[in-house]
């Protein structure tokens, strides 16, 4: 990879940096999503200073096209990435559901207390 392209990739990645920062600063993403996208953006930061040690290892692998390896990496940290948001869209949909629950009782509750007392009354008799 030549210096100039080096340099390319390591901008884009302190930019990409930057945008999640900003936007954990604003509370537009969570603390708990921004970690992820900050590890993928220093990895991105990372990756093309230590490329040759790449390639190095994807052929200790037996791989035979460096690229490959990057590509595989990439690919598993999304997995875990959409296996994070899975597990969080999972204890979401539990929290909803109590949620729910919970509206359902008191609304039942708050209609029992609202009835008049002429209806509670007629009910016993």
């Amino acid at each position: 990879m030549s210096v100039r392209a080096k340099m390319f990739v390591i901008l884009l990645s302190l930019g990409v940096l930057a945008f999640v920062i900003n936007l954990v600063r604003t509370r537009k993403l969570k603390e708990e999503f921004a970690l992820l996208w900050l590890f993928a953006g220093a990895a991105l930061v990372i990756a093309p200073l230590t490329i040759d040690w790449l390639d190095v290892l994807a052929y200790a692998m037996g791989i035979d096209y460096p690229p490959a390896l990057l590509f595989v990496l990439f690919f598993l940290f999304l997995l875990f990435i959409l296996f994070q948001f899975s597990v969080s869209i999972s204890r979401f949909t539990e929290q909803i559901k109590v949620l729910t629950q919970e509206v359902a009782l008191l609304s039942q509750r708050v209609a029992e207390l609202e009835r008049p007392a002429s209806e509670s009354g007629s009910d016993h008799a």
